[in-house]
């Protein structure tokens, strides 16, 4: 019976909810964006199905908790080649304290790469161009609280800037993992982002005034007034399984190992999404995963592959993703993970 309340959960409500949300649409109602893309190769593979499985370094994204299970030290870098020559670039470090709590550090950077600059006098180009950066930065620690249950936090600065003007606000994450004893189901939530506003502001937002009476020219004397916006709360809520592997309690298999992942995705700024993945491992050193994502705009199936080199004696671990985004084009992410 508890198989069949986790299968509703996980499969029937995020259907429901999509079809009733189709009527408030809520696109376009914080800033932040780029706290939405999924970091490393592994994750976006899995069509960003991730919280309940993460044991990895990219874990400082998708779910702190999932740091608890590394294990050891652990250096991480992603990157992914958006569409429009746009760059997002992850980089972690994750450090065991002890037994029980494991802390770690992620930056997460974003390039639009050079834009021309317009103007109202000269829409065709001024001949210079500008660039937009998003950043993130956050320090994690997670903490084993029984043999089943870990938490973890992350707390991180999150910073826009486009051209000369910023914006900026702290906010943390919240994240964990259960291993229920039910055939070997593990659950994953965490919620995202949940933080202040962020509000535009810089010297481009000044402009000179000139009184037509006397011809004075006061600088700065008018300032362009902008809002300040919420960042994207996203709450994500997953579970997955190994129908065959080692730890299995369905199949039993020391070669092979094949996981199922299924995910409810709720941001505030969108509608109810779902997520589904499949990864197919091979003596623990060859990988192949997909990935399906459900009541996105334009993104859909996901596919990817990754070498394991521990069984080699060698401590690294390298990932590749491939996501198609419709019109947008197809978008490629790599990782690499190296243990000390």
């Amino acid at each position: 019976m508890k198989f069949i309340k986790y299968f509703v959960l996980i499969v029937l409500i995020p259907i429901y909810g999509v079809f009733a949300q189709r009527e408030l649409s809520k696109v376009g109602t914080s800033m932040g964006q780029f706290l939405k893309i999924g970091a490393g190769a592994r994750g976006t593979a899995l069509g960003d199905a991730y919280s309940s499985a993460v044991k990895d370094v990219t874990a400082l994204y998708w779910n702190p908790a999932g740091i608890q299970k590394i294990g050891h030290a652990t250096f991480g870098l992603a990157q992914t080649k958006l569409y429009a020559g746009i760059t997002y670039n992850f980089l972690g470090f994750v450090m065991p304290i002890n037994s029980n709590t494991t802390a770690g550090l992620s930056i997460i950077y974003l390039n639009s790469g050079n834009i021309e600059m317009t103007t109202i006098a000269e829409p065709e180009g001024t001949g210079t161009t500008f660039t937009a950066t998003n950043v993130a930065v956050g320090l994690s620690v997670a903490r084993r609280l029984t043999d089943r249950f870990d938490l973890g936090v992350t707390l991180k600065y999150i910073q826009e800037k486009l051209f000369r003007e910023k914006a900026s606000t702290f906010a943390f994450d919240i994240g964990s993992q259960f291993n229920t004893g039910i055939y070997g189901m593990k659950l994953g939530m965490s919620l995202a982002n949940f933080g202040g506003k962020m509000k535009l502001d810089g010297p481009d937002l000044s402009r000179d005034v000139t009184n037509e009476n006397t011809g004075i020219t006061y600088d700065g004397g008018v300032r362009w007034k902008t809002l300040d916006w919420p960042i994207p709360l996203v709450f994500r809520l997953g579970i997955s399984d190994d129908i065959v592997g080692e730890n299995s309690s369905i199949i039993k298999s020391r070669q092979h190992r094949l996981t199922v992942i299924l995910e409810a995705n709720d941001p505030t700024d969108h509608y109810l999404r779902y997520n589904y993945g499949l990864e197919y491992e091979w003596q623990k050193f060859f990988a192949l995963r997909f990935g399906y994502k459900g009541n996105y705009d334009e993104a859909d199936f996901t596919a990817g592959l990754g070498l394991n080199f521990a069984k080699f004696g060698l401590n690294g671990r390298l990932d590749y993703s491939f996501n198609n985004y419709g019109i947008l084009g197809y978008v490629h992410n790599y990782s690499f993970e190296f243990n000390f």
